[in-house]
């Protein structure tokens, strides 16, 4: 019963105090996540990206929109049935 409670104590010391493998190349609202932020991620099971963690919860974080090509012709969009062109 002891070795029992002494290799539970053991297991639960080594992985608590070890840094998550999996959460290293996390990028947490435009820097580099600290440990805290990596294990925070981990407990959630998130995947190595670029996160947005904020009041809402985790969130992917926003990639810019390729630049569209200018090609002549009019964008137009419809607002309150009106066409509206650029």
């Amino acid at each position: 019963m002891t070795k029992t409670l002494i290799n539970i104590a053991l297991t639960l010391g080594l992985g608590l105090s070890s840094a998550p493998a999996f959460a290293g190349g996390n990028v947490v609202n435009g820097h580099a996540a600290s440990a805290a932020e990596m294990q925070f991620l981990a407990s959630y099971g998130v995947q190595p990206g670029s996160w947005k963690v904020d009041g809402y919860g985790i969130s992917p974080a926003v990639q810019k929109a390729a630049a569209t090509a200018d090609t002549g012709t009019p964008t137009c969009r419809y607002v309150l049935d009106v066409k509206l062109c650029d």
